[in-house]
């Protein structure tokens, strides 16, 4: 499991797990870093698809590279399972073991100590063999581990969000967020950078829009505030000029951070603004709604984003159902250098599943 202090050391992790046989996940910060291995879980976490959880929960070893092993990560402990050794790698020897026990820490770069680890192991590293493997070739160490054939056709077949099943709650001028974000994913550029603001909403592009790799992604998340993801957006797309910047936003992120947009017009930054809109704080509707507490501080009347947007000088559609995205489809094939901001009415009847896991441990 890869954190964001392994995110310059892809090539060093790759050899360590293919002579082991191990199978490769990150942290939601390092998202996209194993992009392209058929040995990809993708996030563990709150984010973890189903077969994700079902693996890390299964293994025998549990090794974080430069990942502190938040509740986050580890869905509150509980996708560790009981039997499963647990190690860590870190720069910071105060962060081994910070929160939560660990059966060995080691304190050390990421890219060296997995190259130290090859090299014990009996693996060819950089033209140098382990010890007593002069010529480099693997040695007893080269094991198929946790990988087959068949877990390989599982990871292809149900390793993305967006291959599992699921019932749409779209209707009533409301569409889907995984249908919606599914619809996007197959509409914009493969190269693209995805900054996500905070809310309810968040899981739905973190983990139905693919990135290409680790530097595609944007977590806004250390603060824990919303209203953010606009300008991580802005930041991103400046970095990267190469890459469509995509910030997802829920309504109130997006409303607090509005004045961003002029921003994003003035300096002619071709993004694509996706607004997640439940008329509300989603996070808090279904946090503190079903305890019978008021809600009437964290709901708003229907607000017309795209006409806020366009008035700000972007391109703007609003999308209630999967035949809106047309417009969306005929605004980027038709992009010139005004960003477009899709206005979603997006379903709302309840939160979303991280959040619900998330806040069992509150």
């Amino acid at each position: 499991m890869a954190g964001r202090g392994a995110r310059a050391a892809r090539r060093e992790l790759e050899e360590l797990a293919d002579l082991t046989g191990a199978l490769l996940a990150t942290s939601a910060v390092a998202r996209g870093l194993f992009r392209g291995s058929p040995w990809d879980l993708d996030v563990s976490g709150g984010f973890a698809s189903p077969l994700t959880a079902e693996l890390v929960r299964g293994a025998d070893v549990l090794v974080g590279w430069g990942c502190a092993f938040t509740m986050w990560t580890t869905r509150h402990g509980t996708l560790i399972g009981p039997d499963t050794v647990v190690v860590q790698v870190d720069l910071d020897e105060d962060a081994l073991g910070a929160h939560r026990p660990v059966h060995l820490g080691v304190t050390g770069d990421v890219a060296r100590t997995a190259r130290a680890v090859t090299r014990l192991l009996g693996g060819h590293r950089d033209g140098a063999g382990g010890d007593g493997d002069a010529d480099g070739a693997r040695g007893d160490g080269d094991a198929a581990g946790y990988r087959s054939a068949a877990l390989a056709a599982r990871i292809a077949g149900e390793g993305r969000w967006r291959d599992v099943p699921y019932e749409d709650e779209g209707g009533n001028g409301r569409i889907d967020p995984r249908t919606l974000t599914i619809g996007l994913d197959d509409l914009l550029p493969a190269e693209r950078v995805v900054a996500v603001d905070s809310g309810n909403f968040m899981g739905y592009p973190s983990m139905f829009l693919d990135v290409p790799d680790e530097r595609g992604f944007c977590f806004t998340q250390a603060f824990q505030s919303v209203g953010l993801g606009l300008a991580t957006a802005i930041g991103a797309a400046l970095a990267r000029p190469d890459r469509l910047a995509v910030a997802a936003l829920g309504d109130g992120g997006a409303l607090m951070g509005v004045s961003e947009l002029e921003t994003v017009v003035r300096l002619g930054i071709p993004m694509v603004i996706v607004v997640y809109d439940d008329d509300g704080y989603g996070a808090e509707v279904h946090h503190f709604g079903p305890d019978g507490h008021p809600l009437d501080t964290v709901t708003f009347p229907p607000a017309d984003i795209a006409a806020i947007a366009r008035g700000f000088g972007c391109d703007a559609v609003t999308v209630r159902d999967v035949a809106d995205l047309a417009e969306v489809a005929r605004l980027l094939d038709g992009a010139g250098d005004r960003p477009l901001l899709v206005h979603a009415r997006v379903a709302r009847s309840r939160g979303a599943w991280w959040l619900e896991e998330a806040f069992r441990g509150h």
